[in-house]
């Protein structure tokens, strides 16, 4: 199964598909990962500009950027890493007039479902001072599986 092949919600609205190589604009997405989690990064491990462009660069691959289209309209991203083992949610962030309206929700369980159809675990992590996404993860109902001084790990399996 490929879990990077487009998926539409129920209803039509929200589709998850690939962002084609002529539209990949990797500044635009550093844009909106910069305005999105440097308020986590920054009193965690400090933001240096340069750093966090090349971790950026180093760390979400081309290959790993879904769109999340409302209608036509891309209004977000999320960047999967397709293991053998596992699925991993590196990032999902959604531009700022866009977050609070369930979009967020949705993508997730689109996610879990095709991830699940998989066979293998979604997994991801997100800051320990990101108080909003541990809201988020825990109304899905997710469990954390670990903790460390600065993240906070989940693991969602497979359902057979």
């Amino acid at each position: 199964m490929n879990i990077k092949q487009p998926i539409t919600s129920d209803d039509d609205v929200i589709t998850l598909g690939p962002i084609p190589k002529s539209a990949l604009d990797k500044h635009a997405l550093f844009s909106l990962y910069e305005q999105s989690l440097r308020q986590y990064v920054e009193p965690t491990f400090g933001w240096d500009e340069d750093f966090q462009r090349e971790r950026f660069n180093a760390s979400y691959l081309d290959r790993d950027f879904i769109s999340i289209y409302v209608g036509s309209l891309a209004v977000g991203y999320v960047s999967l890493k397709d293991e053998v083992e596992r699925v991993h949610l590196s990032l999902l962030l959604l531009q700022p007039e866009y977050c609070g309206r369930g979009i967020g929700q949705r993508v997730m369980h689109m996610l879990m479902a095709r991830v699940s159809a998989s066979g293998r675990p979604l997994t991801l992590s997100c800051f320990l001072c990101n108080q909003g996404a541990i809201r988020f993860y825990k109304k899905l109902g997710l469990s954390v599986v670990s903790e460390d001084e600065h993240f906070v790990n989940y693991r969602i399996p497979a359902i057979r």
